[in-house]
């Protein structure tokens, strides 16, 4: 399969949020893409797991191996926490323990270190956004604002992900803080955020600064202008 097919589709199995099937015995388990609640459960087993980044991007299957064997119950966490949806079964600690103790008794190293390298790499946002574009376009926003903030205005907040992710969702689509934990899924919420539609317009004296100066307006999230917009950026 093509590298682009294979982006395509991958692209594809996120906006829907295709949960991935797998077998323990005669169970039958789905592993399903983790919302941002989700995510800050998982962020303190991540930390406990004493994971080896360089190793992980060198050889993931050879590090997830040495987590699973060494730090197995706190993988097997993960694995019970990844294959429940909805923030009534994510919150049910014990349920998620019973799961996990399933998990330590009836799977190999193997087999969890093949489903940890998995879940490890469900998070395809920065892919994504290499792969469609707009991490050029990001750069562009940055010199776009950049010089806007010349002017008199003053922006506040955006530190945290209250004010980057979570406030930007709920003003924009008007959905709940609980929807934008548990409703949605953390990959399809930084993508509309990374890709949402912005048009910024800009005086005589900022197209100057920006290397374009005769007087056209260009609306940035037109994919007709980006060609022409990073030929202004690089001169």
């Amino acid at each position: 399969m093509s590298f682009n097919k294979e982006m395509e589709l991958s692209i594809s199995d996120a906006i829907i949020e295709k949960p991935i099937r797998f077998s323990v015995g005669k169970s039958k388990l789905c592993l399903y893409p983790p919302t941002l609640g989700k995510m800050q459960i998982l962020k303190n087993l991540y930390f406990s797991m004493d994971v080896d980044m360089g190793l992980l991007s060198i050889n993931p299957l050879a590090e997830t191996l040495r987590v699973c064997t060494e730090k197995s119950d706190t993988v097997c966490q993960i694995i019970a926490y990844s294959t429940f949806d909805g923030k009534k079964s994510v919150l049910d600690i014990e349920k998620i323990l019973h799961r996990a103790k399933f998990f330590e008794d009836n799977i190999s190293v193997e087999d969890m270190a093949t489903i940890l390298t998995i879940i490890l790499s469900n998070d395809k946002v920065e892919e994504f956004i290499q792969y469609l574009g707009i991490d050029a376009d990001r750069e562009m926003k940055t010199q776009i604002s950049r010089i806007k903030g010349e002017g008199s205005s003053i922006t506040f907040g955006g530190k945290s992900i209250y004010g980057l992710l979570i406030d930007f969702a709920c003003q924009r689509y008007g959905w709940t803080m609980d929807y934008v934990l548990w409703g949605i899924s953390y990959v399809n919420l930084n993508m509309l955020f990374a890709d949402a539609i912005t048009t910024v317009y800009l005086s005589d004296e900022e197209r100057k600064k920006l290397g374009r100066g005769d007087g056209r307006m260009v609306n940035a999230d037109d994919p007709k202008n980006r060609d022409l917009i990073r030929k202004m950026i690089s001169e």
